[in-house]
């Protein structure tokens, strides 16, 4: 028996080894990815006066239609309306499904591989064809899928001035990771265990992960402050744009209404899932960056809940992939 994709067996003792919480973890990604000094949680400072006015500026870009938004972010394949159309409805023909991602080579070329990338692969040999793969993930295995297809281009950021160049890198990864765990979290979790999720809402809330980082791209490509005088306060209200930003963004792009709804504010049991997923994802690029060790790590997965086991495995091979 594995747990967490490590042996079972007698704990190791825990009482020397400091593991950050959700919170502390995240803030630690954020006030790295800016060079920013890291204080601990809790301590306060005051915003700069160009802080404020970078800050009172991206206030401003919210007012601006959710369209206007999509151009602060890489831009994404054409299809991408239609293709939510198609996912958003489970009964879509398969065939219609097939169609849309084969009219877009790129995307058809990104779905295969993805389908065969460790995180997601559904049989030890390669899958060859799309219409293999409709076999064997059926509709709601494929939307997923797809949705991750189609939103990869987000993450090709090129060099933030002043940030943190593997940090910046790191985020999509992250988005996708958090996402593939929880996807894998919904599918282990008991039927009795709540909140009991639909298909559709099942996807809504992966969706709702794997692209709550959109509005983070959306801030650093407007030259965001960074360095050793960035003040906690301007990293604090840094991160609570993030959500508004997202959720502006994913109007333009047609997602769900209940997809917005959870990239603004998920429900307590929903957020959980959404928060644990995260929590591991920002985790393990702590790890892969040196920032935790291994000991730490190992130890955060294992207090992760019962249907976290496995997710170690995400991180593992997303470092073999790395190398």
């Amino acid at each position: 028996m594995r747990e967490n994709g490590l042996a079972a067996g007698k704990p190791e003792p825990i009482s020397d080894i400091i593991i950050p919480d959700a919170e502390q973890a995240s803030l630690v990604f954020f006030q790295k990815l800016l060079n920013a000094p890291e204080h601990p949680r809790g301590y306060t400072d005051a915003l700069r006066p160009d802080e404020t006015a970078w800050l009172s500026a991206r206030i401003e870009d919210l007012k601006r239609t959710p369209t206007q938004l999509t151009h602060l972010v890489p831009r994404l394949p054409s299809v991408l309306p239609k293709l939510m159309t198609a996912l958003n409805n489970p009964d879509t023909p398969i065939r219609t499904l097939t169609g849309l991602i084969e009219s877009d080579p790129v995307i058809s070329s990104m779905v295969l591989r993805l389908i065969n990338s460790p995180a997601m692969r559904v049989r030890r040999e390669n899958i060859e064809s799309l219409e293999q793969a409709v076999m064997l993930l059926g509709f709601s295995g494929m939307r997923e899928v797809v949705s991750a297809a189609m939103f990869s281009p987000i993450g090709q950021l090129g060099r933030i001035e002043g940030a943190n160049p593997l940090l910046v890198h790191d985020v999509w990864p992250i988005s996708l990771r958090a996402a593939n765990a929880l996807r894998l979290g919904l599918k282990t979790r008991s039927d009795h265990q709540r909140p009991s999720l639909s298909s559709d809402q099942a996807f809504d809330l992966y969706l709702s992960v794997l692209i709550e980082h959109t509005g983070l791209i959306a801030l650093l490509r407007q030259k965001p402050l960074t360095g050793a005088n960035t003040s906690t306060a301007y990293v604090a209200r840094f991160r609570a744009l993030i959500p508004a930003y997202s959720a502006r963004i994913a109007e333009a792009w047609a997602l769900s209404e209940n997809t917005i709804r959870l990239i603004r504010s998920a429900p307590a049991e929903l957020e959980h899932l959404r928060s644990q997923a995260r929590y591991f994802s920002v985790a393990c690029a702590l790890n892969r960056r040196g920032t935790l060790d291994q000991a730490q790590f190992l130890h955060l997965c294992r207090q992760l809940p019962d249907y976290a086991r496995g997710w170690y495995d995400l991180c593992v091979t997303a470092n073999v992939s790395a190398d």
